[in-house]
């Protein structure tokens, strides 16, 4: 152990002896300082659930766990609305279209009560089985599923009841449905009950109580930076905005400039280590030299831990402190940006040995990089292909880019289960389907790992071996 912490020491001080890691620093600190900059200001009760229950049309059959999704043509309308405990009571009116199938005295074509409305409809088709039909561009900021022109594609259906299922609908299917929708689209738990008293169909009212306050993700809220003196976004849903923060940028931006520094710096700890003098010294000691390579290795990665866990932590600590949520999924960033450094860091390891030059083990590792990136990328590309049915790409393409992900590391990979554990974290379930989400079929952890850990595995045996090979 002692040797370790000494080798780790000497990786440490290479590491500050240039300025590149006071950069990385300072980097780190102003980013922890322009996200806490930001205030995240909760829109008022009554506006906040009128824009809640606006995205109420958009209906996930299968009780909501379906990823395709329905529209519906009702009113959904809030009033009354006063805090109670830690959330909100408050009245929602459904204001249902009858369907026009009887004709009055005059040969107008009027509703029907028996023939049921657009609400018993909704409420019949949520609780059956998907029926997909297509795909559609749907989904914008706030999640409200409206057609934007590149925008993400998600399933939608038409979900069609018949008059005998709508009017088998009971009271409590439709409060069931309505407490669905408040998680679906709000996040918050809430209790609903019907009331009949005044209000005659095709409208319905109930009474419902909301827990949470004004924190849950579905929330809007009116983002501003540098401390209020710039507007970002207004009545934007909370956890959508920190979802574009902690994955989009942090996630994104953030983790591909530490890895790409990080890269650099360390690039230079095992040629260092190999220069005539310094192994000299080294090999001299009553250590294996696989040992003295595998503590040089894990020094990297030490440092690498210790500064995304700063920058991470510090981010987080920020955002949490800022906005009130204090969802600690975002901090899978930490371990997962290190393990994905690991991997680069074994390929700068296997360069570094056999050529002792920083600069071919710095630029071979981060080509590495970018080659994984771009396999990836296209094997995404390919994966949606194939979904969709399509037959523009031949089969010996898919075979290629398929073997090629399935026997090199999974950088790709990891970054989508972030992605995907990020957005769990932030998003509401209606969100994460319709920003698309909840519609990727996602690898596996274990495979992803298991492939990373043995290609980790095999650098690192060729490392060693020609370490303790060679003559210095």
């Amino acid at each position: 152990m002692m040797r370790f912490i000494a080798i780790l020491k000497d990786s440490f001080r290479e590491a500050v002896d240039g300025f590149v890691i006071y950069v990385m620093l300072a980097l780190s600190a102003l980013m922890i300082i322009i996200v806490g900059s930001m205030s995240y200001t909760p829109a008022a009760p009554p506006e906040a659930f009128d824009s809640i229950v606006k995205n109420f049309n958009l209906v996930f059959p299968d009780r909501g766990r379906s990823r395709v999704f329905t529209g519906s043509s009702n009113n959904y309308i809030t009033s009354d609305v006063q805090a109670a405990g830690g959330g909100y009571q408050l009245r929602l009116t459904v204001i249902a279209m009858g369907k026009m199938t009887a004709v009055d005295d005059k040969g107008q074509q009027v509703p029907e009560r028996s023939q049921g409305d657009t609400f018993r409809e909704a409420v019949a088709g949520w609780a059956k089985p998907a029926n997909k039909v297509g795909e559609a561009e749907v989904g914008d900021a706030k999640g409200n599923g409206e057609k934007k022109k590149g925008g993400r594609k998600v399933e939608f259906g038409v979900q069609s009841a018949t008059a005998e299922e709508q009017k088998a609908v009971t009271d409590e299917r439709m409060e069931e449905f309505l407490k669905s929708q408040f998680t679906m689209h709000a996040g918050m738990d809430s209790t609903v009950k019907r009331v009949k008293s005044g209000v005659d169909e095709p409208s319905y009212a109930f009474e419902v109580t909301t827990s949470g306050g004004s924190s849950v993700r579905g929330w809007p809220h009116t983002l501003k930076i540098f401390f209020g003196s710039v507007t970002i976004s207004r009545d934007a849903p909370l956890g959508a905005v920190l979802f574009l923060i902690e994955d989009q940028i942090i996630n994104g931006v953030g983790s591909g400039l530490a890895l790409l520094i990080s890269l650099i710096i360390t690039s230079f700890f095992i040629p260092n280590m190999l220069r005539k003098g310094s192994i000299d010294l080294l090999v001299s000691k009553p250590i294996g030299r696989s040992q003295l390579l595998i503590y040089k290795y894990v020094g990297g990665l030490t440092f690498i831990f210790l500064l995304s866990t700063i920058t991470i932590g510090g981010v987080w600590l920020a955002i949490a402190v800022r906005s009130g949520h204090w969802d600690p999924t975002f901090l899978v960033v930490i371990p997962i940006l290190t393990f994905t450094f690991a991997i680069l860091y074994a390929v700068s390891t296997l360069v570094a040995v056999f050529t002792r030059s920083p600069i071919a083990a710095m630029l071979i590792s981060l080509g590495f990089a970018v080659f994984l990136y771009i396999v990836g990328f296209i094997k995404t590309i390919f994966d949606r292909q194939k979904i969709e049915g399509s037959d523009n790409i031949p089969e010996w393409a898919y075979t290629l880019v398929d073997t090629i992900n399935n026997v090199l590391p999974r950088y790709k990979d990891l970054d989508k289960l972030t992605s995907k554990l990020i957005g769990e974290g932030t998003l509401t379930p209606g969100e994460s389907r319709m920003f698309g989400i909840a519609q990727i079929d996602y690898p596996s952890w274990g495979g992803t790992f298991g492939v990373s850990l043995g290609f980790i595995a095999i650098m690192m045996a060729l490392s060693c071996w020609r370490f303790s090979k060679r003559d210095y």
